[in-house]
């Protein structure tokens, strides 16, 4: 299929990590605890129990996965800084955790990686009180992004401020699946709110110490589609929607949540304040968008979803196969995806910045036949490359992820790594994916890759 899929010279390829989820070492260098340290340390929480003290122990491992990457024809990285690592609980830096990512971007430079940062994934420092609830959380972010673009704004061309922030509003605050796992609606709602104010402060913080740097936002927006053609099913999927969507994207170009949005934060409603909004709607040099799947909503039927106007209705596998997370396997909603934000939104020039599917094939004889991942990735790039041609500006995409990983609430359940981990030993093995894709991306780049 690789000659079938067309894509303009200049087109950058990566993959995508986070520090969560790759990097362990929690206990080395003045690494502070953060929000999912706690999370996981509580019975339940976490479906294997598990944790991420160790995880893929990149904090040791990263030049042996830099190598990989670079063996892999992979010529642009995407990971996320540890706030935890890099500032103590006085807001000062953390030199021994600086000097880690600057190893980190020593060893992407050796290897002609250009690094893609991103500031926040979801490891909100545990000491800061009332986390996403406190607005002063949203200065103490600004003040993270001006030590990140002091210390280490001089290696870093691409720097997003948030990794979809709906995940740590809505599942953090109101469905209580992500840390601090908290059930309120209007909570979860404040969070996201104070989330993008984070946003907005942050590049305002990072411009006045850099003016080079190319800063954006990676969100992960729904396409929902109704149960059935009743009106109360179709009402219930435009309310996801404007969840997920609208409480983000508005912000962003200086537009009010939508009126439902702001009837649901209720008594909340004064923690908004009128100035907030021209504060998150900072210039943006790109945004990246994240895909997995499509959702399917219906009318609510409960308290708690009433109070969210929807109920996500899980995919049967009837109508297209599932991942091995139970994630329906929906190319064409990439597609409408981005066609339906594009009409919405003046959206800036796109990157994919995560897409990948959890397929939990194992190793047997030293290979890992992934075939569900590879026609999963397959059939997502061909729509991509359609969205090209279609002249939607769209320049590089990330795969997910480099590695298997702690899948947060999953633990190590699933598999979405290109390259197989073997926790026991941390043995990688890069799977039959990553090898479809090093062809395609050699291919695409006229670039063989580095040995």
């Amino acid at each position: 299929m690789t000659d079938v899929l067309s894509f303009p010279s200049s087109f950058e390829w990566g993959c995508a990590t986070a520090a969560f989820q790759i990097e362990g070492g929690a206990h080395e260098g003045g690494k502070l605890p953060s929000i999912w340290d706690d999370f996981c340390a509580q019975p339940g929480r976490i479906k294997d129990a598990s944790d991420g003290l160790v995880a893929c122990d990149h904090y040791h491992r990263y030049p042996e996965d830099v190598a990989l990457m670079a063996s892999l024809g992979l010529r642009h990285y995407r990971f996320s800084i540890a706030w935890t690592r890099v500032m103590d609980a006085q807001g000062r830096p953390n030199p021994a955790g600086l000097d880690f990512y600057r190893r980190l971007l020593d060893e992407l430079q050796r290897h002609g990686i250009t690094p893609n940062a991103t500031l926040f994934h979801w490891d909100l420092p545990s000491h800061l009180e009332g986390g996403w609830l406190n607005r002063d959380t949203a200065q103490r972010f600004a003040d993270y992004a001006d030590l990140i673009a002091r210390e280490l704004g001089d290696r870093l061309p691409r720097v997003a401020t948030l990794n979809e922030p709906w995940c740590s509003a809505f599942l953090g605050h109101d469905r209580g699946v992500f840390a601090p796992g908290l059930q309120d609606r209007e909570a979860s709602l404040v969070a996201a709110h104070h989330l993008m104010l984070a946003h907005g402060l942050a590049v305002q913080a990072w411009r006045a110490v850099r003016s080079d740097t190319a800063l954006g936002i990676v969100l992960n927006p729904e396409l929902c589609d109704p149960a059935s053609a009743a009106a109360a099913d179709v009402a219930a999927a435009r309310l996801a929607e404007l969840e997920r969507n609208d409480v983000f994207l508005n912000p962003l170009f200086g537009r009010e949540w939508p009126a439902e949005m702001l009837a649901q934060i209720g008594t909340r409603a004064h923690e908004r304040r009128s100035e907030d909004l021209a504060i998150c709607a900072q210039p943006l040099d790109f945004i990246g968008l994240n895909y997995y799947t499509r959702s399917v909503a219906r009318a609510p039927a409960s308290a708690s979803e009433t109070r969210r106007g929807y109920a996500i209705v899980p995919p049967t596998g009837a109508e297209h196969p599932l991942t091995d997370i139970g994630w329906e396997i929906y190319p064409s909603g990439l597609g409408r995806m981005v066609r339906k934000l594009c009409a919405q939104w003046p959206l800036p020039p796109i990157w994919i910045t995560e897409n990948g599917a959890a397929d939990n094939t194992g190793v047997s004889q030293g290979e890992c036949h992934d075939v569900m991942r590879t026609h999963y990735l397959q059939t997502h790039l061909a729509e991509l490359s359609t969205l090209i041609e279609a002249g939607f500006d769209i320049r590089g995409y990330y795969v997910w992820s480099l590695l298997d990983n702690f899948e947060w609430a999953e633990g190590y359940s699933q598999r979405f790594g290109i390259v197989h981990v073997d926790y026991a030993t941390q043995t990688r093995t890069p799977k039959h994916s990553a090898r479809w894709l090093q062809a395609l991306m050699q291919r695409s780049t006229g670039v063989a890759p580095k040995r």
